[in-house]
C-alpha cells in the first residue's frame, strides 16, 4: 500500500489501466487506502467482498465512495434485499462467481430460479421461460446433449447435426408453438443440412426481418419452396 501513488502515476503515464480504473485508485488513496474489513489493495477487498456475509458493509462503502457502477449496486442491493428477508443463496455459494458456478450446472436451475426471482433478477418473461423449461425437466425432458446452462447450450444448438434434438425440446418446453411445431419439423432436414436463409439461424423474428428485405427474396423463396411452405407456381407468382 505505500507504494501505491508511485504504482498508480506509472500505471498513468504508460496507459496500463483504464481511466476508471485510475479513477477508482486515485479515489481510494483519498479516502486512506483502507477499505471494508480493513483491507488495503484491490484484491484484499474483492476477497472480503466476495463473501455475502460482509454484502452490507461492503455495498454501503462502495456506494459511498462510488466504486460500483449502478446497475452493479442495484444488483448488489436486490441480494441484499433477498438474504436480509431470509432467502438463501443457491446451494451455499458465498459470492458472485460461486454463485454463477453453481447456477451454470442445469441441475441445480430450480433452485437457482427460486433465488432470482425472490431477488428480482428476472423479467416476467425470462421467469415464465424458466419456468417451462423447469415443468419441462419435471416431466423427463432432458437438456439437448445434457448441456449445463445457457451459453453451452446455445453453443451446442447452433450445430446443424443437433438441429433435432434441439427442436424437439422446444416444443417439449412450450418455446416452439404446437401450431408452429408442424412447420418447424418441415424445416428439419434443410437446417440439418445448413440451408437455412441467413439470419434465420438466430430465430424466427430474425428470420422474418431478413427474408423482408428485397435482395433476400430469392434465396428465401428458394428455401421456403423446399421446406414445402409454397409450391413453384407461388414461389414464380411471388417472385414478379
Amino acid at each position: 500500500p505505500e507504494n501505491i501513488d508511485e504504482c498508480v502515476a506509472f500505471a498513468e503515464q504508460y496507459s496500463l489501466l483504464s481511466e476508471s480504473e485510475i479513477e477508482k485508485a486515485k479515489k481510494f488513496q483519498d479516502i486512506g487506502g483502507v477499505g471494508p474489513g480493513g483491507c488495503t489493495s484491490e484484491k484484499a477487498c474483492e476477497a472480503y467482498c466476495e463473501n455475502v456475509s460482509n454484502i452490507e458493509e461492503c455495498l454501503a462503502f462502495a456506494e459511498q465512495n462510488g466504486f460500483m457502477e449502478q446497475g452493479e449496486l442495484e444488483e448488489a442491493r436486490r441480494v441484499a434485499t433477498a438474504l436480509r428477508q431470509g432467502a438463501q443463496l443457491p446451494g451455499g455459494c458465498t459470492g458472485k462467481d460461486s454463485c454463477e458456478e453453481y447456477c451454470s450446472d442445469s441441475s441445480h436451475m430450480k433452485e437457482c430460479v427460486e433465488f432470482a426471482e425472490k431477488a428480482g433478477f428476472m423479467s416476467a418473461e425470462e421467469l415464465k421461460e424458466a419456468k417451462q423449461v423447469l415443468k419441462a425437466l419435471d416431466a423427463g425432458v432432458s437438456f439437448p446433449g445434457n448441456c449445463k446452462g445457457k451459453n453451452e447450450c446455445d453453443a451446442y444448438c447452433q450445430d446443424s447435426s443437433h438441429m433435432e434434438e434441439c427442436v424437439n425440446f422446444g416444443i417439449a418446453a412450450g418455446f416452439i408453438p404446437l401450431k408452429e411445431a408442424e412447420q418447424v419439423r418441415k424445416m428439419l432436414p434443410l437446417m440439418k443440412s445448413g440451408k437455412m436463409p441467413g439470419a434465420c439461424r438466430e430465430g424466427k423474428q430474425e428470420c422474418e426481418a431478413y427474408c423482408g428485405q428485397e435482395e433476400n427474396i430469392e434465396e428465401c423463396t428458394t428455401f421456403f419452396t423446399e421446406a414445402g411452405f409454397m409450391t413453384q407456381e407461388e414461389a414464380q407468382m411471388f417472385k414478379k
